[in-house]
């Protein structure tokens, strides 16, 4: 009965390490698998956006103030001596600059007044030093911030402008039209319009490059903290590895100490036959 309880044991506890030497191995795997998974996130680095991005250039264009050319359409009404006035006032600069500038307007403009074979008006040094210290101060504000880019594109567009077949032919058919004031004018809001949008353009991509980066930091961060979560994966993993280990160790000691036990009693059974035997044999031979 001893035996056979015996055997039992043994079968079960069998099974029972085959079991444990499966939830190892796959404590192990699971281990191995979450280290790997773990490792590529902690190598990551944020990925760098797409730069900011000039403002594409843009010029100012005559079709838009040529349309207000039409009889029905509304034209500029500021003069350009008012222009940014409202804003504020600025002295009188001291420093002589846009000469050339507005002597070729005012070129541009005798030009189409001689084809349009309309009455010159005064265009003498005094007039042109008007306009120059207009052009600057329009030029140089401070608030606006144009600069010399803004004088050499108002000569392109006011000269582009006096000098279209159009203008003439308006000039021509409407002699006492200020087409002079309505071109500077128009530059004038044509420019800051494109300015502006220049300006929100570039202002738009820096928004735009600030938020990939904090994107791709909050991508960074998601992937460590998912890489932790299967680093703790792969401790308890290898925390159960380990355990299930021990188990086996205890349980190989276990069954050590079980054979040597059933070998001791067998060997003082053998031992204790042989003595009885040895003594039945002495017994006979002296009877």
């Amino acid at each position: 009965m001893s035996g056979q309880t015996s055997t039992a044991e043994e079968f079960f506890l069998k099974i029972f390490k085959f079991i444990i030497l499966t939830i190892m191995s796959l404590t192990l795997l699971c281990a191995v698998g979450a280290i790997g998974f773990a490792a590529y996130p902690y190598i990551q680095s944020p990925k760098a956006p797409a730069p900011a991005q000039k403002a594409p250039s843009q010029n100012v264009g005559v079709d838009e103030f040529l349309k207000q050319l039409k009889p029905d359409a509304p034209k500029q009404a500021t003069p350009i001596e008012n222009e940014e006035k409202k804003v504020e006032p600025e002295p009188k600069p001291a420093v002589v600059k846009y000469k050339e500038e507005a002597k070729k307007i005012f070129g541009c403009d005798l030009d189409s007044i001689k084809q349009a074979q309309m009455t010159i008006t005064d265009s003498g040094e005094d007039t042109v030093e008007a306009f120059r210290k207009e052009i600057q101060r329009i030029a140089d504000h401070q608030t606006a911030d144009r600069g010399q880019p803004f004088a050499t594109d108002l000569v392109k567009v006011s000269c582009a402008i006096f000098l279209h077949t159009q203008v003439i032919d308006y000039r021509k058919s409407h002699q006492d039209a200020d087409i002079f004031a309505d071109a500077i004018n128009f530059h004038i809001k044509a420019w800051d319009t494109l300015k502006d949008e220049a300006a929100k353009f570039e202002q738009d991509e820096l928004h735009r490059v600030k938020q990939e980066e904090q994107e791709e930091n909050m991508r960074i961060d998601q992937s460590k903290q998912s890489a932790q979560f299967s680093l703790l994966v792969a401790a308890g993993a290898f925390a159960i590895f380990m355990a299930s280990a021990l188990y086996l160790i205890i349980s190989a000691i276990e069954s050590n100490l079980r054979r040597i036990n059933s070998s001791i009693v067998k060997f003082s059974e053998v031992r204790a036959a042989e003595a009885s035997v040895n003594s039945v044999n002495s017994v006979e031979s002296s009877a």
